[in-house]
């Protein structure tokens, strides 16, 4: 945690703003891989493996509509068990053009989003990603920063919870680099953090887009 955030605060630093190529706004699919790993203060002590797919459309000149599937294996160290875990959202969010400042160098955001997922089995050791399966709904903000024509930055929060318990929620942190090698073609490095649940999601993602 601490290499990723000196990572990203040197890029930081040593970055020249433009005019930049932004993931806001724009058609792209990206396909990637992450590591999850945590639980420990709930007892879960458990690591997995995730296959991450999604699909950003404007929704309009200033808000965007945001799917994405995810699908792994999560093995629990503490019973030598594995079970699979899977989410289906839609994320609906607004970006605030108005208010970018420095040159453009930020755009803050704002929105909500739908899912359903399919935790893994809550016995014996305890859920990895919300307290039981179900519908669960998302409020998030952030904002995009623009280093240079290729080269950005996201860091948001989002607030999620299940529809069927508002009382089981938690609070995710969530930081994505992206390179545009080309127009076209771009990476990401993408971290996510549960304060409650106290897991972590590292990844890398392959982004296309068609725009």
């Amino acid at each position: 945690m601490k290499i990723l955030l000196t990572l990203l605060a040197s890029l930081f630093v040593i970055s020249s703003v433009s005019f930049a190529k932004s993931r806001l706004g724009e058609y792209y699919f990206g396909f990637g891989y992450a590591m999850a790993d945590g639980g420990k203060g709930k007892g879960i002590d458990a690591d997995g493996d995730f296959l991450n797919l999604s699909a950003s459309s404007p929704a309009s000149d200033s808000a965007d509509f945001n799917l994405y599937f995810s699908y792994g294996n999560v093995d629990r160290n503490s019973t030598s068990g594995s079970d699979s875990s899977w989410e289906l959202g839609l994320d609906f969010i607004y970006h605030y053009d108005e208010y970018v400042f420095q040159n453009g160098m930020f755009r803050p955001f704002a929105g909500v989003g739908l899912s359903y997922l399919s935790d893994i089995d809550s016995t014996p050791s305890g859920s990895f990603r919300m307290g039981d399966d179900g519908f669960t709904w998302k409020f998030l903000a952030g904002t995009e920063i623009l280093f240079t024509d290729y080269l950005s930055m996201s860091i948001g929060g989002n607030f999620k919870g299940l529809w069927s318990d508002f009382g089981e929620n938690d609070f995710l942190l969530d930081i994505g680099l992206s390179w545009w090698i080309t127009d076209v073609h771009g990476v990401a490095l993408e971290y996510n953090h549960a304060f409650d649940q106290e897991v972590d999601f590292i990844g890398l993602k392959y982004l296309y887009s068609w725009q």
